[in-house]
């Protein structure tokens, strides 16, 4: 029971991403609804981590740490003992986006909006960027399809 239990930490700058999605919330729905949305946005990040954790600790990956920054949440881990696993768990988060789509879609007045919001933050995440699950899929795709050298 022990791998389950992982630290939580929020930076200093983990503050101001909350404060973010608050006040975007607001922003775009006003106070209340505002603070409902923002709060969903912010169980939507932890939950994109949580997609890749579980992925981790099934494949008995270690985690060591999650939590949330400016950047967004993030995990630190180890490195997962193959290519294919190092796949599973970068997929795993934004795999766990789109699965959260239909369930937040029921919610009243702002399920659809927070459905389009996680399928936005799933497909981002799939785009090759610096620090994102695409840079590393693709990144462990290419390693593995190397031709090896004589």
């Amino acid at each position: 029971m022990k791998k389950w239990r992982i630290p939580f930490r929020v930076h200093s700058t983990g503050w101001l991403l909350l404060l973010l999605c608050l006040s975007l919330g607001v922003v775009l729905f006003g106070p209340r609804l505002g603070l409902v949305f923002g709060l969903f946005m912010v169980a939507s990040l932890l939950l994109h981590e949580g997609g890749h954790i579980l992925a981790a600790i099934f494949l008995g990956v270690p985690v060591r740490e999650f939590g949330l920054r400016i950047a967004g949440a993030y995990i630190r881990r180890a490195r997962a003992a193959t290519l294919q696993d190092e796949v599973l768990i970068a997929a795993s988060g934004p795999l766990m986006n789109f699965c959260l789509m239909l369930p937040i879609s029921f919610v009243p007045v702002l399920g659809p909006k927070l459905a389009f919001c996680n399928l936005a933050l799933g497909l981002v995440n799939l785009i090759p960027l610096p620090y994102s699950d695409g840079l590393r899929i693709l990144r462990a795709l290419r390693i593995s399809t190397a031709a090896p050298s004589d």
